[in-house]
């Protein structure tokens, strides 16, 4: 039981800025699809990964990068955005290259969801329990310019909350606000413990891949099965990023993951805080004036595009040139 706060901490997490902050969930933790399937399939892959990290000393944030690219590769088998598309969408909206959607794939396989669903939700649990590991402080580590960015990305997110909640305050808020009253009350719980609370027995780790394979076989099959790929090619690229991936993770060196007190001149549980006030406050604003919040929109997912295409790319080429 001891293990369960922080279980739901990092897991509620992931909810807020990989469902909420793309506006893909709205007031999820009220909807029986969002407490059944959603969150337990976010909470089940990030302790996964998260947990075969840690066992194997692989846990540096560019290690944690390419595990959370696997992570994303799930939308491949489950929802099947990778090479059709969106679901409210009639397919790729910039068609495809190798079978798999131009803007899809690189945006939520190389960033989305390595960073805002894995990454993004670790980095703030250690924040929160003040506890982090060594390698990663100097992500944290406080500058005005890395200031100026956070808040231009929040900018940017708040476009993404207010369209996915239609552009209604009231929607907005109670689906952000909500989340992280959550959080705040799983916080309280947790505050004493830090990533190690949330190491798993291999029991639960058997229980985790027997989840996550009957989800994928399931959903495969029976959810939305006219948008299974017709053609092997698809199936190939997706599965060339599985081997490229584990290949990259497999060949990087090994490092215990030592645990530190968080220190002043790194970002705090204030500052996550700060920041969030400050997005509740953008999310409003973004919802008064939409025209203007589209157009940011849509030019800030077309440079996730970029973003995460560099991204992995330089990752992968640092882990080969340090293999």
């Amino acid at each position: 039981m001891r293990k369960l706060a922080p279980v739901l901490l990092i897991g509620t997490l992931s909810m807020l800025f990989a469902e909420v902050f793309s506006g893909a969930s709205q007031m999820w933790y009220v909807s029986g699809w969002g407490l059944l399937i959603t969150f337990p399939l976010y909470s089940a892959h990030l302790l996964f990964f998260l947990n075969i990290a840690m066992k194997l000393r692989k846990t540096s944030l560019s290690q944690l990068y390419l595990f959370g690219v696997i992570f994303g590769l799930y939308e491949s088998w489950i929802t099947k955005v990778l090479w059709a598309g969106y679901i409210e969408s009639q397919g790729p909206a910039m068609g495809t290259l190798f079978g798999v959607g131009i803007s899809e794939f690189p945006v939520l396989v190389f960033f989305w969801h390595p960073i805002m669903s894995f990454i993004l939700p670790i980095i703030v649990f250690e924040i929160l329990t003040g506890k982090v590991i060594r390698d990663h402080q100097w992500i944290l580590r406080k500058t005005a310019k890395k200031t100026i960015l956070i808040t231009l990305f929040l900018i940017s997110i708040a476009t993404f909350i207010a369209n996915g909640n239609n552009y209604s305050p009231v929607s907005s808020d109670l689906s952000l606000i909500g989340t992280l009253l959550i959080i705040y009350l799983l916080y309280r719980l947790t505050k004493d413990m830090d990533l190690r609370s949330i190491e798993l027995h291999r029991k639960s780790i058997t229980v985790l891949i027997i989840y996550l394979f009957l989800l994928y076989a399931v959903s495969f099959f029976y959810l939305l099965p006219e948008r299974k790929p017709v053609t092997v090619l698809p199936y190939l690229t997706v599965i060339s990023f599985y081997i490229i991936s584990i290949v990259l993770i497999l060949k990087s060196k090994k490092k215990q993951a030592e645990m530190e007190i968080l220190k002043e001149n790194l970002y705090s549980g204030k500052d996550f805080l700060k920041f969030m006030i400050i997005l509740i406050l953008l999310v409003n604003i973004s919802s008064l004036v939409p025209e203007i919040s589209s157009v940011i929109l849509m030019i800030t997912y077309i440079s996730f595009i970029f973003v995460g295409t560099v991204t992995f790319t330089v990752t992968a080429y640092r882990s080969i040139k340090r293999s």
